[in-house]
């Protein structure tokens, strides 16, 4: 895993703010739920859920980027679990499962300021778009 390229999550707190006023009659209810972060890239949102869970909350995080699950990987919380799979994949979730869900679609970049990536167009390096 290269940890030399960072991420800025952007609107953070306005995108969790969303997740978790999204209908709860309680801030207790929301904080003791079950999330998906079905994008995780570097875990911003990821971190942001978790710092706002109870001890009886859930957080499920989906990324195919294999760097991302490395990050993933190394946060040490009970209540949180990755998946190494696109985030298509929830529909395999039990019915009901979730209270809520964060999808951030846009690109995370690491993946375009590495160019060995191949995705970056600011970069020399091979495209593997």
């Amino acid at each position: 895993m290269d940890t030399s390229w960072t991420h800025t999550t952007v609107l953070l707190s306005e995108a969790v703010d969303a997740l978790f006023n999204s209908g709860e009659d309680s801030p207790d209810a929301a904080a003791n739920g079950a999330y998906v972060d079905a994008t995780f890239g570097r875990g911003g949102h990821s971190r942001l859920i978790l710092s706002r869970l109870s001890p009886v909350g859930h957080l499920i995080a989906y990324d195919r980027d294999p760097d991302a699950v490395a990050v993933a990987n190394a946060i040490d919380d009970e209540r949180f679990s990755v998946r190494h799979a696109a985030f298509s994949q929830i529909v395999e979730l039990p019915g009901n499962s979730a209270d809520g869900i964060l999808m951030d679609l846009g690109i995370s970049s690491p993946q375009i300021d590495n160019p060995g990536r191949g995705f970056s167009f600011r970069f020399e390096g091979p495209l593997d778009m």
